[in-house]
């Protein structure tokens, strides 16, 4: 029977901090979002912003067994700390995937506001986050061109040894200003030497000074006696992507 390992749950936390590093980033247009962050600042004094977590999806939108719980600023803050605090022990190969995983690390204080929530099925996890404010510009393309840019690497860290990593650019409908869709696997050698897959979707939607990031992540590979999971569906979550967009766009506008 496979256990849940320190050394494997190293590896979980990896690929969860990674792929949300990778739809969360603020690349190079960290200076340019500034001045529009002060503007919109600036406008919320005088017109005071709908709640953000209006905008999230409803916990029925997740299934009738998905449990749905918040997600508190701090604790996303906590995780980006963590990952990177993790990536100075990473080792990331070829150099172009290390440049574009170090060039996306979030940093959500410098968002004026966020909310999120997180949907539990089993051994699926399913993550939504809504920032306002802030870094978000080019955050969407970046992701969409992760494919094209990384689409297989090889991380070495000394928590659980060895991981390959696959991007894979998905189809998704135009929404807001612009839309990604990414399949993210990764494999990794458990400490009894055979293999774990954990599969990963990402999607960002930027709608105006929004954005949108939804994440579906399958551990059962790595949970001790937990039946293998169901594939996830990338039209379905598409599917979710765009009612998570129509929503925060009919609450938030």
């Amino acid at each position: 029977m496979r256990s849940s390992t320190p050394r494997s749950r190293s590896a979980l936390a990896l690929v969860a901090s990674v792929a949300l590093v990778a739809a969360c980033g603020g690349g190079d247009t960290e200076q340019e979002d500034a001045a529009s962050t002060q503007a919109v600042s600036s406008s919320a004094e005088q017109t005071p912003a709908p709640d953000l977590a209006s905008g999230l999806l409803p916990a029925d939108a997740f299934g009738p067994d998905a449990s749905v719980v918040a997600v508190a600023p701090e604790q996303l803050e906590q995780g980006a700390g963590l990952a990177a605090a993790s990536a100075e022990d990473v080792q990331i190969q070829p150099e172009a995937c290390a440049a574009a995983v170090e060039g996306t690390q979030p940093q959500f204080d410098h968002f004026d506001d966020i909310a999120a929530q997180s949907a539990t099925t089993g051994s699926a996890t399913t993550v939504e986050v809504l920032v306002r404010g802030g870094p978000t510009k080019g955050t969407v393309s970046q992701l969409e061109a992760a494919a094209d840019r990384c689409p297989q690497a090889m991380i070495t860290a000394p928590q659980f040894g060895q991981a390959a990593i696959t991007f894979e650019a998905l189809p998704v409908d135009e929404l807001g200003d612009a839309a990604a869709l990414l399949r993210y696997t990764t494999t990794v050698t458990l400490p009894d030497g055979t293999q774990a897959t954990i599969p990963a979707l990402v999607g960002a939607v930027q709608d105006g000074d929004r954005l949108l990031v939804l994440m579906h992540l399958d551990a059962s590979a790595l949970v001790a006696g937990a039946p293998p999971g169901a594939p996830a569906d990338p039209a379905a979550f598409a599917d979710l992507l765009e009612q998570a967009y129509e929503t925060q766009a009919d609450a938030l506008d």
